[in-house]
């Protein structure tokens, strides 16, 4: 049994078990090189096969590094840590011979169990996203180097967006538009514009690896959004033109989608919705939830 001396230093002990699991984790999240401080990062292709030492400019941007659910994605620690405490606190609550000592143990035990709820319910809700992955690229590419340094629209290399279904990856023929004069870059100096002609000579595409997923069952088709609804690119992207190495900004959730559909009002100056002009009252703005824009089989087959 407990005496009142004992279960107050291992309710102390198991507190402060508890504030170093998170120390321990914030240390390991500073100490980590920047490309590795988000798990998801990590899950990229080891054939893009180029390490930080090879590559020490393609890094995730300080301002993108943590995004994800939870911690950043480094809920492990978080979690076991808080599982152990919330069992000796529970051990104390049980055992503990007064008031004060079974008091400190219910909080200790309501503290642990709120971060074990918060951390399982954004691992859930999680499942099937990849918000926050970034993948390292066969060939670097810094969007803030082409989209904001040199002001390149994004549909100049993404032309596809506004026609198609697919945004479109740009042919090494496209990069050629530039690159065949450019030749060296301020950052990266020759070696990885040289990769495109390596790519020419074998005759053989780039592997770029894809950033945003969706499940299968989940229709979306670029041109509908950029051309007939006017959607910025970095409504659903994120600010990606100040991404050097890109990353999944947004949840790219049902929920996200229809928060926008059921915001946004659709736009009839174009030959998508010209006709709905004819069916509105004077005034009237339908929103996209309105033409179903909230239907199931709108985005599901």
């Amino acid at each position: 049994m407990f005496s009142r001396r004992k279960s107050m230093i291992f309710m102390l002990v198991a507190f402060l078990f508890m504030l170093s699991g998170f120390a321990t984790l914030s240390a390991q999240e500073s100490a980590k090189s920047p490309e590795k401080k988000t798990v998801q990062a990590e899950k990229s292709s080891s054939a893009s096969a180029s390490s930080s030492e090879d590559r020490p400019y393609d890094v995730i941007d300080e301002e993108f590094r943590h995004i994800g659910p939870g911690f950043g994605g480094m809920n492990a620690i978080p979690f076991w840590v808080a599982l152990v405490v919330f069992l000796l606190a529970m051990g104390g609550l049980i055992k503990g011979k007064n008031k004060l000592i079974k008091g400190i143990s219910g909080l200790v035990a309501l503290v642990a169990f709120g971060v074990i709820a918060y951390i399982t319910y954004w691992e859930a809700r999680s499942l099937g996203r990849q918000q926050g992955y970034a993948p390292v690229q066969p060939i670097w590419f810094s969007h803030k180097v082409h989209a904001t340094q040199n002001n390149i629209d994004c549909e100049y290399c993404h032309s596809d967006a506004r026609s198609s279904r697919h945004a479109g990856i740009p042919s090494l023929n496209v990069c050629l538009n530039c690159h065949s004069m450019v030749k060296e870059g301020k950052i990266s100096g020759k070696k990885e514009i040289s990769k495109i002609y390596q790519h020419l000579d074998q005759k053989k595409p780039i592997e770029w690896i894809k950033v945003h997923n969706l499940p299968d069952h989940v229709y979306f088709n670029h041109a509908q959004h950029v051309q007939a609804g006017k959607v910025a690119c970095q409504e659903c992207h994120g600010p990606v033109e100040r991404m050097n190495r890109v990353v999944e900004y947004t949840e790219l959730s049902m929920k996200f989608c229809l928060d926008c559909h059921r915001e946004r009002e659709i736009i009839t100056d174009n030959q998508y919705y010209a006709l709905y002009k004819f069916h509105l009252n004077p005034g009237e703005k339908p929103k996209v939830k309105d033409i179903g824009g909230q239907d199931c089989s709108s985005c599901h087959y």
